[in-house]
């Protein structure tokens, strides 16, 4: 007598019970793979933030004539720098006054965490450059030097926190940043922190 073509109720158990193993190891391993790219990626967008915050503006800081601290939402959260009056090819410089070679008091900029507005009354996760008027002590926020041009997004992201602390030394006055980037993981939320240290020159 012919056997009747077809599987057995055996054969198909064991075929599912293969085929679930087979697929959990792929699952299993297509969420580790994002677990780490999810991880690498936060870590890369973080470590961008926290250097290029220190980077940029510790340029206007190496610069500057004098630096002050400010506290609007946290301890030292923003940094107001007064430049030199004159600039040559992009940098200031000190130019002859009276007979003598001398740096004369500039613009006031303003360093900040703010949104896309770049309000100075706003907290955010971008880190803006501003002007302040010593008349109305309005900040007026650069745009170009914030935001990417004709885009709400920042150019220095995500950032969740930023210290400025300026130390008056013997001979130079130091300016310390430290910034720091929050970023989500499967399992939570981590951080990364940078630390830097600019002298004044001028």
């Amino acid at each position: 007598m012919a056997r009747p073509s077809g599987f057995t109720l055996v054969e198909l158990m064991i075929a599912g019970t293969v085929s679930a193993l087979v697929l959990t190891s792929i699952c299993g391993i297509y969420f580790a793979v994002a677990r780490d790219w999810e991880r690498g990626k936060g870590e890369a967008d973080a470590l961008m933030a926290t250097s290029t915050a220190c980077s940029r503006s510790g340029d206007y800081i190496s610069q500057a004539m004098s630096a002050y601290p400010y506290t609007r939402f946290t301890e030292n959260d923003t940094l107001i720098l007064t430049m030199p009056l004159d600039t040559a090819y992009g940098s200031y410089v000190p130019t002859w006054v009276d007979g003598k070679l001398q740096t004369q008091s500039g613009d006031r900029l303003v360093f900040y965490l703010s949104d896309s507005t770049g309000s100075i009354s706003r907290n955010g996760d971008i880190l803006w450059k501003g002007t302040l008027n010593c008349w109305t002590y309005v900040v007026t926020p650069d745009s170009g030097w914030s935001l990417y041009s004709g885009d709400n997004s920042g150019k220095i992201t995500p950032l969740c926190h930023i210290r400025f602390d300026v130390t008056e030394g013997d001979d130079r006055t130091r300016v310390g940043i430290t910034a720091k980037s929050a970023y989500t993981i499967f399992t939570g939320e981590k951080s990364l922190q940078q630390n830097a240290t600019f002298c004044l020159r001028n």
